[in-house]
């Protein structure tokens, strides 16, 4: 019998959080600046399974702890506070919400189980080189003869492909239409013949960005999550989890932490640009809090999150970035340091590195305010006369 989560009192569930945390997170993987592969982390993984305490956002019966959203941003908060591991989890946190929603009782059979003890980690093969945040565009191709579907393309910036066993990608089977109609999504085996995986140094010269090619890799028709060339639905409603993920406001938080502490240590706490600048920070912080515990309601198994779900994304990446723009420039010649950053300690280079791509991946801001101008607020449409 599952264990109610929500029905305990939220002081003891964050109590009974940070003691798990203590007794079973490695000390070694406390406070990482960047993702380990799946081998270093797999053990606070598995202990998570084993506690059945994996899958906070999925529904009892799957395995989850079936949280509530107030009590899931518990959860994360005390995760980020005590520094526990970044995840090779896209499984846990944007397929198996899809699965569970689209997927037929054999896919959740077979999926779920597995993603939730670790046995798989998935990749997202969403963007190709021509089809980035216009992700309708894409032209990677899926060939349907009886039983089995050939897909032919690439996909690029596919985050953790070289750790990936699997991969959820979109790919075009029909070319008549609207371009987000013939689009399917399949659930691919990285070992299937076919696949090469060419990782991507970025500029903070990490290689977690993947480009992958597939040459004729062949999978059955029963890998296909919802409907043949219907596979637009089903990406809108995973791109709605991963932007309220994306909105997250841990990034800004530690971003905020880490621009006190170098204000501090350049003695400029008394200044009042620096003052100005830490109140405004802390309450974009607590505005994403907010909104990212709005958007967190919204939360379903059932596809359908808004898409004003943009806002938080736009809010919580820039607000990351611009707290990162300032501690460099209180670092002054600190931020210069070229050392490796130590865990629970400023690294205000090494931060604003990061915090470039947030604005981009999961779709460019410029994007969505185009999405919240035209599908929101309904401008630049032809009005009727």
């Amino acid at each position: 019998m599952s264990r109610d989560w929500n029905a305990m009192a939220e002081e003891d569930f964050r109590a009974h959080l940070r003691a798990f945390i203590a007794e079973l997170c490695p000390a070694n993987l406390r406070h990482l600046r960047l993702r380990q592969p799946p081998t270093v982390t797999m053990p606070w993984y598995r202990a998570l399974h084993a506690a059945g305490m994996i899958a906070p956002g999925w529904p009892a019966e799957f395995g989850g702890m079936a949280l509530t959203p107030e009590r899931h941003l518990v959860y994360i908060e005390e995760m980020e506070a005590a520094g526990t591991p970044w995840l090779h989890d896209s499984g846990v946190r944007n397929l198996g919400p899809a699965i569970i929603a689209f997927g037929t009782d054999a896919q959740k059979a077979e999926y779920l189980p597995k993603i939730a003890a670790g046995e798989q980690i998935w990749c997202q093969g969403y963007s190709e080189p021509g089809a980035g945040s216009d992700l309708a565009s894409l032209r990677c191709a899926g060939r349907i003869e009886g039983d089995r579907i050939t897909i032919t393309g690439q996909k690029i910036w596919t985050t953790s492909a070289h750790h990936a066993t699997h991969c959820f990608c979109l790919v075009r089977t029909a070319g008549d239409g609207p371009k987000q109609h013939g689009i399917t999504f399949v659930l691919v085996d990285m070992a299937t013949p076919g696949i090469t995986v060419r990782p991507i140094r970025n500029l903070g010269g990490e290689d977690d960005f993947c480009e992958v090619f597939f040459d004729g890799a062949t999978v059955g028709t029963d890998c296909i999550l919802g409907a043949v060339d219907d596979g637009w639905k089903v990406a809108r409603s995973l791109l709605g989890f991963e932007r309220i993920w994306a909105g997250s406001p841990r990034r800004a938080r530690r971003a905020l932490d880490e621009l006190e502490a170098m204000v501090r240590t350049a003695g400029l706490e008394d200044e009042g640009l620096w003052q100005d600048r830490l109140v405004q920070a802390e309450f974009d912080v607590l505005d994403g809090q907010d909104l990212y515990s709005r958007f967190a309601d919204l939360v379903s198994v059932d596809g359908t999150i808004g898409t004003e779900v943009s806002a938080l994304k736009i809010h919580a990446t820039e607000a990351f970035q611009r707290i990162s723009d300032w501690t460099l420039e209180a670092a002054g010649e600190r931020g210069t340091r070229d050392d490796a950053p130590l865990p629970g300690q400023p690294a205000p280079a090494f931060t604003w590195f990061e915090s470039r791509a947030p604005t981009i991946f999961s779709g460019a801001n410029e994007i969505h305010r185009n999405i919240l101008a035209q599908r929101v607020l309904g401008l630049g449409k032809r009005v009727a006369s």
